[in-house]
């Protein structure tokens, strides 16, 4: 029986693992790193560390390096957002008009890209459809205008044949 490999039995077997995906650093700065012997790394990398999981480690790697810097940039944003506050309150308090203005501006800016960042903000377009033809009100004008048109009957089915055509019922 062979043995039990030391780096998949530590709890530090991800980080190896990443230092050996990325195939920058040596077997013997990995194993001083994580506290153990360049031997072991060397042969878990031969004998545990497939191309497969290798590429599936960088993946992981990369998201989480991503995920870092979204959460760095999202940490300084709402840093900025709060000294922003403070300076609002100092032009304030001077009864600083102007500068109020300004800080107001540039808080609302930082705010609103707390919320893109975050998701809150939807920037899609919203389309609404009304249709006025089935509103009663249009109804009542159809009906007014049919109303009206009574004393000249050709008038009358004139408008009402156009109106037919398209597709509005004359009451």
């Amino acid at each position: 029986m062979g043995r039990a490999c030391l780096v998949c039995a530590s709890p530090r077997r991800r980080g190896v693992d990443e230092a050996l995906a990325g195939g920058v650093e040596t077997y013997a700065a990995i194993g001083r790193r994580f506290k153990l012997s360049a031997d072991s790394v060397k042969r878990h990398k031969a004998a545990h560390l497939s191309p497969a999981l290798r590429r599936v480690v960088l993946a992981q790697a990369d998201d989480e390096s991503a995920l870092a810097a979204f959460n760095s940039t999202l940490n300084q944003v709402q840093s900025l957002a709060g000294r922003l506050e403070i300076l609002m309150s100092v032009a304030e308090d001077r009864q600083s008009l102007i500068g109020a203005s300004n800080v107001a501006r540039e808080l609302r800016q930082c705010l609103e890209l707390v919320a893109k960042l975050r998701g809150e903000l939807n920037e899609r377009p919203q389309t609404t459809v009304v249709n006025v033809m089935a509103s009663p009100e249009f109804a009542r004008v159809v009906s007014t205008i049919i109303g009206t048109l009574e004393p000249w009957p050709d008038a009358r089915v004139a408008i009402a044949d156009r109106l037919e055509a398209l597709d509005v019922v004359a009451t």
